[in-house]
């Protein structure tokens, strides 16, 4: 149960930290200040502070806004991602913030409360924080803050809450070098003793995305997108309620287009239809066809394998009339989210139950996608990045053997990268 202050990173964690040592060098993650950006935008970063976090040495508590009182947060019910149906009458129940919909895992904060909570406050550490996202340029976002615990002790807070992937041109948190000249780090986020000898005696010799496969795969270990039992049991109902049921076998596609059209998708956008012999202003349109996604998986078409394929989108209309135009597919089941509405992105103005529902509808997705036979999709996508790592494990839990299940790249790099980047 949340503590009155509701100021907690984690709410089995104690007001006061356990060890001195691990709570003397903190990395406080305040979720708010991206709240306005998409699910699986929000649960990326979230992965790569923990990871930054871990590298660092530093015990990260996770800040999500005080769940009392309505001027923490820029959104309703203090959270970004809407008012569960029971929050109406018992606002008590449920976090706030990220806290929302993840289950932070007990080990993650090592016992470490907030830092200093007798000197600053919420607003004080989110002031921090959004100052640096919004000064970017200006400030550099890995400046430490040092306070004074109600004990004494003199605590170094790194307080970060904007995008942090541009952390990762600095050397410093270069993953690479960090995997490769201390690998110890990665048993923060549960590797045991020795796999982390393990990672340090091979990881000359591996290749970049075997490194990032191990550190994926003990992330999903680990458990640390884990969401909250309300959530999943929206999930679960809301899933069963689908005018259908998905069958056990199938074929996942995710087709992001909106707003990545304009932007990380665009390069790729306009290779493809290069190489159709179109340029930018005669090619017949601004996304790739979902043809191209099905090519992925033409041997298990022409087999007749492919039988069933989910497909989740954010341009639900189109791709139907894609459907309706392709030809040799009259033996495959289609199947789409029955909520149509832009699942990606998560407006500030909208009603917060209609946020709610949104979410729910979004990690639907998340899942389904996840625990398909086969996947199709793209790494510009958040939510294939995701994908990824809930895919991805060790073979018969060994070090060494991560493993994804079946995955095929659409477009794009074929590289996953640094999970959460």
């Amino acid at each position: 149960m949340q503590s009155e202050s509701g100021l907690l990173g984690k709410a089995e964690a104690p007001l006061q930290p356990h060890n001195s040592e691990e709570c003397s060098s903190i990395f406080l993650y305040v979720t708010d200040v991206i709240g306005q950006y998409g699910l699986g935008y929000q649960l990326n970063n979230y992965i790569l502070a923990v990871l930054l976090a871990s590298s660092l040495n530093r015990s990260i508590v996770v800040l999500d806004p005080p769940i009392h009182g309505d001027n923490h947060s820029k959104f309703s019910s203090n959270s970004q991602f809407g008012c569960p149906p029971d929050d109406l009458n018992n606002t008590n129940y449920f976090r706030s913030g990220l806290g929302r919909i993840i289950d932070y895992p007990a080990w993650l904060n090592k016992g470490c409360g907030v830092p200093c909570i007798g000197e600053h406050d919420y607003s004080f550490w989110h002031g921090v924080a959004q100052s640096k996202e919004s000064r970017r340029n200006e400030v550099s976002p890995d400046t430490e803050h040092r306070c004074i615990d109600e004990d004494g002790r003199n605590i170094s807070v790194l307080s970060i809450g904007g995008d942090l992937r541009h952390l990762l041109m600095s050397p410093k948190y270069n993953m690479l070098e960090l995997a490769r000249k201390s690998p110890a780090w990665v048993s923060r986020i549960g590797a045991t003793q020795y796999e982390a000898r393990w990672l340090a005696n091979h990881s000359q010799n591996l290749s970049l995305d075997s490194i990032y496969d191990q550190i994926s795969a003990l992330l999903s270990r680990a458990g640390v997108v884990t969401f909250q039992p309300w959530i999943n049991r929206e999930v679960h109902s809301f899933i069963s309620r689908f005018d259908y049921v998905l069958p056990k076998h199938y074929v996942a596609f995710n087709v992001r287009r909106g707003n990545k059209l304009t932007a990380e998708a665009k390069y790729w956008v306009d290779e493809y239809w290069a190489k159709q012999g179109y340029n930018e202003t005669t090619q017949p349109s601004n996304y790739i066809p979902f043809s191209h996604y099905l090519e992925q998986v033409q041997n298990e078409q022409e087999s007749g394998v492919l039988t069933n394929v989910y497909i989740a989108t954010d341009d639900q209309d189109s791709i139907k009339r894609e459907i309706d135009e392709l030809s040799g597919f009259s033996n495959v089941t289609f199947y789409m989210n029955p909520d149509t509405s832009p699942k990606n992105h998560l407006q500030s103005d909208l009603e917060c139950s209609i946020r709610y529902n949104r979410t729910i509808a979004a990690i639907a997705d998340l899942k389904i996608l996840s625990q398909s036979d086969i996947f199709v999709g793209e790494y510009n996508s958040n939510k294939g990045r995701l994908v990824h790592t809930a895919r991805t494990s060790f073979v018969d839990g060994e070090i060494g053997t991560a493993r994804q299940l079946d995955m095929r790249i659409a477009f794009g790099p074929e590289s996953r990268g640094i999970p959460g980047a």
